[in-house]
Formats: structure tokens, C-alpha cells, sequence
């Protein structure tokens, strides 16, 4: 197994209610997202086809449509992120994880803020870069 990543996405779609079929009231704290969606294909490939890759959100709720959000919780977010440690790199994706993301108080020093993976700007040049830029953060903290 890889290098453990966490990435901060924004609000869990309970997609075919798969989710709350399975028990849950809220978003899971962390989960693997599934390397076949849109979303799980771009950050397996930001974090490496090896790395332990693990995600939470920046709100709690479970929504039943990709066009719906939930409450962001900072709070929420930082209990998840103090449970999910240690790790090597940190990915915030999207507007929303970022402005929850900085009322946590959490601070790491590999921290990569970039565009929520399932937007329409990304270019293969950017996914390459991004991927560069997560495999040098990698190294820095086994340097440590």
C-alpha cells in the first residue's frame, strides 16, 4: 500500500440510496471512493494508482442529488481529520471544502487545495502537474 492521502471533497450524494441503505443517517466520517466514478478516476490518478486513499467531507449530511449540498461543519471536518491522522498528504478540493477547511483550525504542512477533481477545467496537463506536485509532497514526508 501507498502513501495514505486524505481528500476533503464537500457534501456525500447518497447515490441510489446506497449509503443509507447501509445504515448511515449522516456521511461516513472517511470512506474509499470507488476509482470507476468520475470523481474517485481523477484523484486516484492526483494521488497515484498505490496510495491509500481516503476521503471525508467538509458537511455531514448525506443529499440525494449530485445538485444538492449539505451544511458545511468545521467542527465535523476537524474531528475527521484529527481521526484520519497520521497521513502524508492532504488534498482540499473545491471552494467549499477550502472555506470549511480553513475554519478547522487544522494545519499540515502537505496540504494541496486545488479544484473539486470532478470539474469541467481540468486538463490532462493539470492532472499530470497535480499528480507531480502530491508524489513530491510524498517524498518530502518519508524525508521527515
Amino acid at each position: 500500500m501507498g502513501a495514505k492521502i486524505i481528500a476533503v471533497l464537500e457534501t456525500m450524494w447518497d447515490w441510489r440510496q446506497q449509503t443509507s441503505s447501509a445504515g448511515y443517517k449522516q456521511a461516513p466520517r472517511h470512506f474509499k471512493i470507488n476509482p470507476r466514478n468520475f470523481s474517485g478516476r481523477r484523484l486516484y490518478r492526483i494521488a497515484g494508482p498505490d496510495a491509500n486513499l481516503l476521503v471525508t467531507n467538509a458537511c455531514r449530511e448525506l443529499v440525494g442529488s449530485a445538485s444538492q449540498h449539505g451544511k458545511p461543519d468545521p467542527a465535523w471536518l476537524r474531528e475527521n481529520l484529527d481521526l484520519l491522522m497520521p497521513f502524508d498528504v492532504l488534498l482540499v478540493c473545491g471552494k467549499v471544502a477550502q472555506a470549511t477547511y480553513a475554519q478547522t483550525g487544522f494545519v499540515f504542512d502537505r496540504t494541496v487545495l486545488m479544484m473539486h477533481p470532478a470539474a469541467r477545467t481540468w486538463t490532462n496537463a493539470m492532472l499530470d502537474e497535480a499528480a507531480a506536485n502530491v508524489q513530491a509532497l510524498v517524498a518530502q514526508g518519508a524525508a521527515v
